[in-house]
Parts: C-alpha cells; structure tokens; sequence
C-alpha cells in the first residue's frame, strides 16, 4: 500500500513529516500524564489538608504540635520525679520511727521515745515543705475536673496523664503529719499512764520499807504519792474509755487502788493501836491480805495495757506505711522502677 492509500486525506509520509507528527503525539502523551499525575497529587494533598483540619490537638493525635511544649514540661516532670523521691526517702524514715515508737512503747523506753519523737518531727517538716514546693513548683493545685481538657490545647495526652499522677503522688504524703501527730500523742498518754504506775509502784515499795520499820507516817506519806499517781492513771482511763477499750487498764488501776486503800487503813490502826494487834488491826491485815492477792504476779500485765492503749497507734502506723507504699508505687509507675538522683 502506498502512502497516498493510507491516508486519502494526503498527509505528509515523508521521514520529516513522520517525525513531526511523531514529536507531537509524544507530546500530547506526556501532557495528559503529568496532568493526570498533578491531580493525584491535589488530590492526596486535598485529603491531607482536610485529615489534618479534621484532628485536634485536643485528642493527642497530633503530637508534632505540642511537641515542643510537651518537652519543656517532661523535662520539668523528670526534675520532679527526682524530687519526689527524695521526699519518699522521708516518708521512710517516718515509717521506721513509727515501727520504733511501738517497739520502744512495749519496752517503756522513755529515752528511746524521745528520739523517736525527734527524728519524726524532723522527718514530717522535711516531708511537708518539700511536698510543698514540689507543689507550687509543677503547679499542682487547683486541679479542678476541667483543667485536663484545658491543658489539651498545649500537652500531649500522655504529658497531661504524667503530670496529674506526679500531683497525685505528692498529694498521698498530705495525711502522714495527722498521722504522726496522733501517733506521738497517743504514744505520749500510754508513758504517761506507765510512768503513773511506775510512781504507783516505787512509792508503795519504800513505804513498805517504811511500814516495816515501824514508821507509819512515813510510809502514809509515801503511799499518798503513791495514790495520786494512781489516781492520775485513773483519770487517762476514763477519757480513753470513751474512745476505745481499755478495760485490761481499767481493772488493774481498780485493784492497784484497793490495795493501796488497804495499806492506808492497815497503818492507820497501827498507829491508833500503838503498835498493838487488836481486832481493827487483824482485820486491817486480813483486807490487806486479800487485795495483794488481786495483784498481778509481776509486770507481764503492764505489756497487755500498753498493747491496749497501742491500738490506735498501731492504726496510725498502718496509715504510714500505706502511704508509704502508695509513694513508693507511684514512683515505680512514674520512673518505671529506677530514679536517677535519689
């Protein structure tokens, strides 16, 4: 076929008439690809712009935008985090102190108690002015149900759930100054009940000393010491009655009295008998008699009474160490089990 047969309109069929056309189809090609590809490109791009536009900074899907400010308070957080520990080490050393007051308690370790006291006291400042500054210093409080929400225009979702969990941590240490406070009280009336007895117990024994002598005034001005202190032990037990039982306390006071009674009454008729046994005398002795008989053996019921008025202290020191141990998990979660600068 001849070129002039293929295309009756009689086109050019020469080499550069074929090139021509050739060129130009290429060209028309090349158009419609880089537009078909251009639009692709607005396409994708639109459905970017509008993705974008679509997602908040407010639901943490977009981290590159509070990237930097997410940042700023992490590293904030971290010298937090760092602090808080320091001030977990307190919050340990208040929890010995208050397994030492119970353990000194028991033993009626004034000396012990007193350090006790000290170290605690110390501990608690240490504890409330760190917690304190921690506080002001992250902006802990007010943390009002709102403010998550109103953080989520400048933090991450994570940062926000970081930041709350450190307040909350510093918050847990909030009761232990309550605690130990009544824990110093309550350790500070049960001494003071044993210290009564003690008197109670000293004094009775010299005026025995006394008694035996054949001094009878003497030995009934020892034993008023003896009675007032008693007395004084009596008047604790029925304050604490009202908050708890301390009935174990309450009878042993009640014997100690009746026979501290009985020795008054003993030496008072030695002294209007002149030293004679007369039937007052021997009656005197017989009362005498029975209520010695009341008392205890030996000291093993002073334990059980200071056990008895450990009750709530044993409630405080529990208070303690549950705190201690929200902290401690706290800073676990926090840290993920290690704290650098403790």
């Amino acid at each position: 076929m001849t070129p002039e047969e293929a295309d009756p309109e009689g086109g050019d069929y020469s080499d550069d008439g074929w090139r021509a056309r050739f060129r130009s189809g290429t060209v028309w090609v090349m158009a419609r690809l880089a537009w078909i590809g251009l639009a692709a490109v607005l396409s994708l791009g639109s459905a970017g712009i509008v993705a974008a536009t679509g997602q908040s900074p407010a639901n943490g899907s977009r981290p590159e935008l509070t990237y930097g400010e997410d940042q700023a308070l992490s590293g904030r957080l971290d010298a937090g985090v760092q602090d808080l520990a320091r001030l977990n080490n307190e919050v340990v050393v208040l929890g010995q102190m208050a397994r030492n007051v119970l353990a000194d308690l028991s033993q009626v370790n004034q000396v012990g108690l007193s350090a006790d006291y000290q170290d605690g006291d110390t501990a608690v400042q240490n504890i409330d002015s760190g917690a304190a500054a921690l506080s002001t210093r992250l902006e802990c409080k007010p943390w009002p149900g709102t403010r998550d929400a109103d953080l989520a225009r400048t933090y991450s979702q994570a940062l926000i759930a970081r930041w709350h969990a450190v307040c909350a941590a510093i918050d847990s240490v909030a009761p232990l100054a309550g605690d130990w406070a009544a824990m110093e009280n309550g350790a500070g009336v049960a001494m003071e009940v044993a210290n009564d007895i003690d008197v109670n117990d000293q004094s009775v024994k010299g005026a025995l000393q006394s008694a035996t002598a054949g001094r009878y005034p003497d030995a009934l001005a020892q034993l008023a010491t003896a009675t007032a202190a008693v007395a004084d032990a009596q008047r604790i037990a029925t304050e604490l009655s009202k908050v708890g039982d301390v009935s174990t306390l309450t009878d042993w006071l009640s014997r100690t009295k009746t026979f501290d009674d009985a020795l008054a009454l003993l030496w008072e008729t030695m002294i209007d008998s002149n030293g004679r046994v007369t039937i007052q005398v021997t009656a005197a002795l017989t009362a005498e008699g029975e209520a010695e008989a009341l008392l205890p053996d030996n000291n093993s019921v002073l334990q059980v009474v200071l056990y008895e008025l450990a009750g709530d202290l044993t409630s405080n020191g529990l208070s303690i160490e549950s705190a201690k141990g929200q902290l401690a998990t706290a800073l676990s979660d926090l840290t993920g089990g290690m704290v650098v600068g403790q």
